[in-house]
């Protein structure tokens, strides 16, 4: 297309005289008030559809224009107008009387490559309109020739007739409009009967009739039918020819009437984004692939001792700390396991039992054993940019015991524990009169250690809220487990 075309979209209007003659070959089929519905999936500025529809109407127009300009002309005329591409409009097969199809004269790229538009446009058309519908076909005369174009007009199209535009539109368009009228079910023509007509219209001719006639070779008769030509004639004034059907409440095995085309907006678009990514956030798959930015919450029974937190950090269960130095000044800390591996190898003798038993001849191989071994990290990063990592167990030691306390406040006030050593009185006398009869090595007195009535009254509490509850305790400790378990 030419860069003028293009800036028109592939634009270009019905002439005006030829559209008054293309009206003249039109006429009602049916009640005269009757349900009419006329489509021009290229439909401009709507002029040629409204002149259609006034002339042989009361009938309602649907338009599709991709310009928003030329849409917004449309819809002053025409009764229904969708500013949209004809590939993304929704319509309903075997719901239109009429369509008048001028469509752009090109390519499907920028370029013309591809199917030809006029091809696509006409393909796509047919299953709209009703059997008996009306067809009005407007495209360049030497695009007529197209073999795609030329079996679907005549699969799909009884009474074709071609002219050539009026005798002044000619010359400046060298357009030709094409009346046929659509069929029930496909009619696949004959390789003879396609040649013929692409031929003549390659030519700037129509088939205006077939002569059958018999020829005789080597003896053998045979009928044939040969095409009697003619010039293409321009387009005169008709006389309803072309009789425009009743359109049908219902589409194609009873679909209800759709002419629509949903406008997605920026918001739109938006506000999809949004709703697919709070599903996603939801689904487990998604959930199992987002790394952990933060550690998770837990609530423990008890507070841990300094011992376990400086574990907790340098496993990398606590994630990164803000932590100070004595200074005051900030430091990030985040602790870390690497695994790596080991290869050990040694060697030994293997003989090769191909050979007699007592041949002093081996093979010296070497065996080679893999194991894993894993490395505590403990990384800081101070306010001027310095990354340190710490991989010896004495400077890791070192910052731990230096930061430890710093850190238990932060464990505490993440996972808040569920018992803060305060027992009520009631718990107190529970645990103070069990294990009278038992005295521990080294220990004079009978009962439960005062720790061991904190640990069995924070598994307690643990229990009673969510049914059950998890102790790692030190040696020792078994003795209140059995407490509580007896009177839990």
């Amino acid at each position: 297309m030419r860069i003028e075309g293009q800036s028109k979209l592939g634009y270009y209007p019905t002439p005006e005289t030829s559209l008054h003659r293309i009206i003249s070959w039109l006429s009602l089929a049916g009640e005269s008030g009757a349900l009419r519905r006329y489509l021009d999936p290229c439909a401009g500025k709507g002029e040629a559809l409204a002149a259609i529809a006034a002339a042989h109407g009361p009938a309602e127009t649907y338009g599709i224009e991709l310009s928003d300009l030329r849409a917004t002309d449309a819809k002053q005329v025409l009764t229904h107008v969708i500013n949209t591409g004809y590939e993304y409009a929704v319509l309903t097969d075997e719901t239109f009387s009429l369509c008048i199809l001028n469509p752009p004269y090109d390519g499907e790229t920028e370029t013309g490559g591809g199917t030809r538009l006029e091809e696509t446009f006409l393909v796509n058309t047919t299953s709209r309109i009703v059997p008996s519908g009306v067809l009005i076909y407007i495209i360049p005369q030497r695009r007529l020739a197209n073999e795609k174009i030329a079996r679907h007009l005549l699969g799909w199209y009884g009474g074709l007739r071609s002219f050539k535009l009026a005798e002044d539109d000619y010359p400046v368009f060298k357009q030709v409009v094409v009346f046929g009228l659509r069929r029930a079910e496909y009619h696949a023509p004959t390789g003879d009967s396609m040649r013929e007509v692409m031929d003549a219209w390659a030519t700037g001719q129509v088939v205006t009739e077939w002569v059958e006639t018999i020829e005789e070779l080597d003896g053998t008769r045979k009928r044939v039918r040969q095409p009697v030509l003619a010039g293409m004639p321009h387009l005169q004034a008709g006389h309803g020819e072309y009789a425009i059907p009743v359109s049908p409440p219902r589409g194609r095995h009873g679909a209800p009437f759709r002419f629509q085309y949903q406008v997605v907006s920026d918001d739109d678009m938006l506000r999809e984004a949004e709703e697919a990514a709070a599903r996603l956030d939801l689904s487990r798959e998604w959930a199992e692939l987002v790394p952990q930015v933060m550690p998770p919450v837990i609530e423990p029974a008890m507070t841990p001792k300094k011992g376990h937190i400086a574990m907790q950090v340098s496993g990398g269960l606590l994630g990164t700390n803000l932590v100070r130095d004595p200074n005051g000044r900030a430091l990030l800390l985040k602790g870390n396991v690497r695994k790596y591996a080991v290869r050990r190898s040694g060697e030994f003798e293997e003989f090769d039992v191909s050979r007699d038993p007592d041949d002093e001849t081996k093979r010296q191989l070497r065996k080679v054993e893999i194991e894993e071994r894993f490395e505590n990290l403990l990384t800081t990063l101070d306010m001027n940019g310095d990354l340190v990592t710490h991989s010896t167990p004495e400077s890791i030691s070192d910052l731990l015991n230096r930061y430890v306390a710093q850190l238990a406040e932060i464990v505490q006030a993440r996972n808040e524990p569920q018992y803060d050593l305060k027992p009520e009185a009631w718990e107190w006398a529970v645990f103070t009169p069990l294990s009278r009869g038992r005295r521990l090595p080294g220990r004079n007195e009978t009962g439960l250690t005062d720790f061991q009535k904190h640990l069995a009254i924070a598994l307690g509490r643990i229990c009673l809220r969510h049914g059950a509850g998890l102790a790692m305790s030190e040696m020792a400790t078994g003795v209140c487990h059995e407490a509580w378990r007896m009177n839990g």
